[in-house]
């Protein structure tokens, strides 16, 4: 009888233990903007990130819920409490886990970072560090104030929860930003393709948007010009061989080609880009955008611009400037 008993118990703790396992609240598909690859959904990292509890990330979205941030936030505020984020990351062929954990120590916050080189390993802390005054702006993210004075902090609460018409603000980027947004999106002002940045790189980050990678393809860097021609011409009216003949690249009269050194910076972090209106007059868009920190989500001073495109009857459109607000 007492061994009944104390298998009762043992059964009544272990269900007990089980009730206290945290899992993370996450979004509904519809929320997203764009679906989760099975690759990422099945991985174990993911498993173990959504088993923990913890506030999750994929490619720079959060696939969690806000609600759960901000109690995981509440929560901090007691001894021992942690609050861990998984930032997940597909670029090409590698993948990687950066993971983010905060826990009050004694009354003292730390940050403990780790970086896995892919979706199955369990990094251990490569970094530690003192952090005070962790908060969720309004903008999203958490921020907090680290004691090196380095920056700390990335967004944690979908678009979708902060905007009612993010739908329609992520079609708008995706169709008018990111074709051209390494090069010609920022705080410079144009209103011509030769003002708005290097020739060759605007052909490039066009190449880059519909599948084509110049350094994939022409490794040697010799690329046709009239490819060139036709290409920077399906976004932008007024591309003529001159123009992109006449640049500070080497032009091959025999074989008509210009050589690209690949000599911009392809480390350099993109603008954030943050669409918050369009106005439509006839075939005019006009696009309202401004830039914001990637640490706070704050927009930066003087960064509101207006994107103008021209659209065709065919669907298709022309960039036509972008300047100030």
């Amino acid at each position: 009888m007492k061994k009944l008993v104390l298998a009762a118990a043992v059964s009544i703790l272990l269900l007990a233990g089980c009730s206290l396992i945290r899992s993370s609240e996450l979004l509904e598909a519809a929320d997203l903007a764009r679906p989760l690859p099975e690759e990422f959904t099945q991985c174990e990292l993911y498993n173990q990130a959504v088993h923990s509890g913890s506030i999750v990330l994929y490619q720079g979205e959060p696939i969690t819920t806000s609600a759960m941030a901000y109690s995981l936030l509440e929560g901090l505020d007691k001894k021992g409490n942690t609050l861990e984020i998984y930032v997940f990351a597909s670029d090409g062929g590698s993948q990687t886990c950066q993971r983010i954990l905060y826990r009050n120590e004694d009354g003292v916050l730390r940050e403990y970072t780790s970086l896995a080189p892919d979706w199955i390993t369990s990094a251990e802390p490569e970094a530690v560090r003192t952090v005070t005054q962790p908060e969720i702006t309004r903008y999203g993210f958490f921020t907090a104030l680290a004691e090196d004075g380095q920056p700390c902090g990335l967004q944690v609460v979908n678009n979708s929860e902060l905007y009612s018409n993010m739908a329609e603000l992520q079609e708008l980027y995706d169709t008018y930003f990111r074709p051209i947004g390494r090069s010609a999106i920022g705080l410079d002002t144009w209103s011509s393709p030769e003002e708005a940045a290097d020739l060759l790189w605007l052909a490039e980050d066009i190449a880059a948007y519909g599948g084509l990678e110049f350094r994939e393809e022409y490794p040697d860097g010799w690329i046709p010009v009239n490819y060139l021609v036709e290409t920077l011409s399906g976004y932008f009216d007024g591309i003529t061989r001159r123009s992109v003949v006449y640049t500070i690249y080497d032009f091959d009269y025999p074989s008509d080609c210009m050589h690209y050194t690949f000599g911009r910076d392809y480390d350099a972090p993109p603008s954030y880009v943050r669409v918050l209106s369009a106005h439509q007059q006839e075939d005019i868009l006009r696009i309202s955008y401004c830039l914001y920190s990637p640490y706070t989500g704050e927009p930066l001073e003087d960064s509101s611009r207006v994107l103008t495109v021209k659209q065709l009857d065919d669907g298709s459109f022309r960039y036509m400037s972008n300047l100030m607000a």
